[in-house]
């Protein structure tokens, strides 16, 4: 059986459309194009979030390799990456999720008390996928990523009104004093000696508080906008990198590109790859190895 990268290379050749003069980024984007891979390519980075999010987690917690052991871990951790892969081809999706599904029985769901927010929203999007033959040409299912998004953003706000702490700023404040570099970086343009949250901190929260709400509210009436897409992604990677918390707002990204039905573009496949591997080291370590040099 010829493997999908010989399929998938020759098809523009035998449409006609391959040039000698194109270059191998050209007949490769092509070739992604054309296989719906850009489609598909949403779940893959959606998986691989997981799989970076969750494996060094293991690995630092006694309880679950005394139980498992390093092996074992290794072998989950290997297990999700599979998943990933295979979720870029038509053949195999159901399978990938399949596999992400038996893995998140056995290693994360057990410790739901104790999961990232980040995997608590993987798991209530990506196993609903094995309900889909095809689940990125399904409306269906981007209508249901639509409305668990939308309505964990609006929940996002309520809870950080209720709070209380975004409306007075001290959020923001606290971080700014105790938090990593990045986190830090609203207190170049407040006095640190005043008891109370500066002017900038109080519109830090209440952009995130508005952003939240709007956010929300347009998923949720449906709003369909490449423009708010693009948008979207640039407050997620902003917040990002304020936060250190890259994992995260790749994973919303990616599900973003399935509800809008945009796909991955291959530049944006490899930027949040790239991201989700950086984001072992993490922003603030960057810029405090920056910041050392420099001083």
């Amino acid at each position: 059986m010829r493997s999908w990268f010989a399929r998938a290379a020759d098809a523009p050749a035998a449409a006609g459309v391959l040039h000698e003069s194109d270059n191998l980024y050209t007949r490769l984007t092509r070739a992604y194009e054309e296989s719906g891979a850009r489609y598909r390519a949403p779940l893959v980075v959606a998986i691989m979030s997981v799989a970076f999010q969750e494996y060094p987690a293991w690995t630092r917690q006694a309880i679950k390799v005394d139980v498992y052991g390093y092996t074992i871990i290794a072998v989950f951790g290997a297990g999700l990456l599979l998943s990933s892969l295979l979720a870029a081809f038509a053949s195999t999706t159901r399978l990938a999720v399949a596999i992400f599904i038996v893995i998140a029985a056995i290693a994360i769901v057990p410790e739901w008390q104790l999961i990232a927010n980040h995997t608590y929203l993987a798991l209530w999007c990506i196993p609903v996928a094995i309900l889909f033959k095809e689940s990125w040409t399904s409306d269906l299912y981007a209508y249901y990523l639509r409305m668990t998004l939308g309505i964990v953003m609006v929940a996002a706000f309520g809870q950080k009104l209720l709070a209380g702490t975004y409306l007075d700023g001290s959020f923001i404040a606290y971080l700014s004093m105790t938090g990593t570099t990045s986190e830090r970086m609203f207190s170049l343009f407040c006095d640190s000696a005043s008891p109370d949250p500066c002017i900038v901190y109080r519109l830090a929260s209440w952009f995130i508080l508005a952003w939240q709400l709007v956010v929300g509210i347009l998923l949720l009436l449906g709003l369909n906008s490449l423009l708010f897409l693009a948008i979207e992604i640039g407050f997620l990677l902003g917040a990002g990198v304020y936060a250190d918390e890259m994992n995260f707002q790749i994973l919303n990204i990616a599900l973003l590109c399935i509800v809008f039905r945009f796909g991955m573009p291959i530049w944006l496949l490899v930027v949040s790859i790239a991201l989700l591997a950086f984001d072992r080291y993490g922003v603030s370590a960057l810029m405090d190895f920056v910041l050392n040099h420099v001083g």
